[in-house]
């Protein structure tokens, strides 16, 4: 194992704002105990432990997506357009009416669409 240390931008990685995300953090943790406490410091500290693990996600989930092209955001949405597609045609029997044909005809046009992108 080397002892060299690597700095925390180096080498591609991006840059986070980290007040920001303990700013989330807190947001996440105020939004969750609004009208409870949780009962003990341990109990607090837990929490807030999750809050800052789900504000830290949301940063590098964030950043992942700024860094996709327009190929790749389309290549994603027909993916849950298809899934939308699949959910559609499985829709049960008394349900089925004009509705379906007419969700169905507008999740098949917008897939031809971005796969023209």
């Amino acid at each position: 194992m080397q002892n060299r240390v690597i700095l925390a931008a180096a080498e591609g990685m991006p840059k986070f704002d980290r007040a920001a995300i303990m700013a989330h953090a807190w947001k996440i943790y105020r939004r969750d105990w609004a009208n409870a406490r949780p009962a003990d410091a341990q109990a607090r500290r837990k929490s807030f432990s999750r809050c800052l693990k789900s504000a830290w996600m949301t940063a590098k989930w964030n950043a992942g997506e700024a860094l996709k092209t327009l190929q790749q955001r389309a290549a994603d949405r027909v993916r849950e357009l298809t899934c939308e597609l699949m959910r559609i045609d499985a829709r049960p029997w008394g349900l089925r009416s004009y509705r379906t044909t007419a969700d169905r005809a507008a999740v098949v046009s917008e897939i031809a669409k971005l796969s023209r992108i």
